[in-house]
């Protein structure tokens, strides 16, 4: 093996930084991903956005599993909930839950641009009349999702973009040093190659700090499954503060 270069990174360590530097850009080939659109209790809703300065855009939500292998900075595989919010005029979605099996890919979600993302195994499996994955986190499938093609499904789908998060730094006295509210907004520049719609079946688990099991729809509207080339660029690929909260 070669002797290694040391770096000065902008993240730790700083002589083998663990996210890429520069992340952006970055892009991933056939992208895949599984969109399956939920209603849920309203009230639950109300209640995790307590916290944040968002209010719902209705009692629908993304469940989503997403295949990003092919990434050619780090790949992985990504999942989660998303909810579409309100703020300051604006409309996007707030990811309430998320989850990833790479360390590089999570730090630099959480670090960059305040995605809550945490560890879990993902898959998402495709044949020809659907798809279906799961996440699995500390030995519990915690998100289950299946489409069945066809045509003849019908809904409407709810805004979730730009990604509007809560990027939360905390101090080292234990206090928050930052509470900073980021867009974020990579749509523009994906490139579209099929795109099926279908019936779809939805399952949440919690876990003591994972409490999906609060969202378990109370109807599903259909699903989704996109696949295309993802390119997160130099204008749309980074994020920019909007607010604080």
């Amino acid at each position: 093996m070669s002797k290694y270069s040391v770096r000065n990174g902008n993240n730790m360590p700083l002589q083998a930084p663990l996210i890429p530097d520069p992340f952006v850009p970055y892009k991933c080939p056939g992208n895949r991903s599984l969109n399956v659109y939920c209603r849920v209790e309203q009230a639950a809703l109300d209640a995790y956005l307590a916290p944040t300065p968002f209010k719902a855009a209705g009692d629908v939500i993304l469940v989503y599993i997403s295949d990003f292998t092919a990434c050619d900075k780090i790949p992985f595989m990504d999942a989660g909930l998303v909810v579409p919010v309100s703020y300051m005029g604006r409309t996007g979605g707030y990811f309430l839950f998320e989850y990833e099996d790479e360390d590089a890919a999570i730090a630099a979600g959480r670090d960059l641009w305040g995605y809550p993302k945490k560890f879990g195994t993902i898959d998402l499996l495709e044949n020809e009349s659907g798809v279906r994955g799961t996440v699995t986190r500390k030995n519990t499938t915690i998100i289950s999702l299946e489409c069945q093609f066809s045509d003849e499904v019908n809904f409407p789908k709810p805004a979730t973009t730009p990604h509007l998060n809560i990027h939360v730094q905390p101090g080292p006295d234990g206090k928050v040093l930052s509470r900073r509210i980021i867009e974020r907004d990579t749509s523009p520049d994906f490139k579209l190659t099929r795109e099926h719609k279908g019936s779809a079946s939805a399952a949440l688990r919690s876990l003591s700090t994972d409490p999906l099991a609060e969202f378990e729809p109370i109807e599903i509207l259909g699903a989704t499954y996109v696949v295309g080339d993802f390119y997160a660029t130099e204008a749309n690929g980074w994020g920019r503060t909007i607010g604080t909260c």
